[in-house]
């Protein structure tokens, strides 16, 4: 791969960036398609909100760790990929969560501390890479 040096080239909209764009609204489209067809099959409407949120968390999850970094110059805070990654599992994580409080009602409790633990064990993750990056104090 030959990196290019232009000028203008930052200031510039990513034309990788469009790309992703169009593929996640192609992607939404038939999703929310295939939500429908799945909530029609079962008869329960209600059931079409979890199966979009996970496949909409498995696109963008998925994305997330596929997707190569920038070639803008690293900016500080939460990068793209990192984003996706949060974002997405976490939609996966809501949609299963509701799909077992309707099957298992009663557990509310026991998902609200999986969901607090997968927030509070992503963003550890997520801060590991600053602190390898820190200088080391004596």
């Amino acid at each position: 791969m030959v990196a290019i040096d232009y000028p203008g080239l930052m200031e510039m909209e990513s034309p990788r960036r469009g790309g992703l764009e169009s593929l996640t609204v192609g992607f939404m489209i038939i999703a929310f398609a295939v939500a429908m067809l799945v909530s029609y099959i079962i008869d329960d409407w209600w059931m079409f909100i979890p199966i979009f949120l996970i496949e909409a968390g498995a696109f963008w999850g998925a994305t997330g760790l596929l997707v190569h970094p920038s070639a803008r110059p690293q900016r500080p805070g939460l990068q793209d990929a990192s984003y996706y990654v949060f974002w997405g599992f976490t939609l996966v994580l809501l949609g299963l969560i509701w799909i077992i409080n309707s099957e298992y009602p009663g557990n509310g409790v026991l998902l609200l501390v999986v969901f607090l633990l997968w927030v509070g064990a992503i963003a550890m993750a997520m801060s590991l890479r600053y602190f390898r990056k820190s200088p080391q104090t004596p």
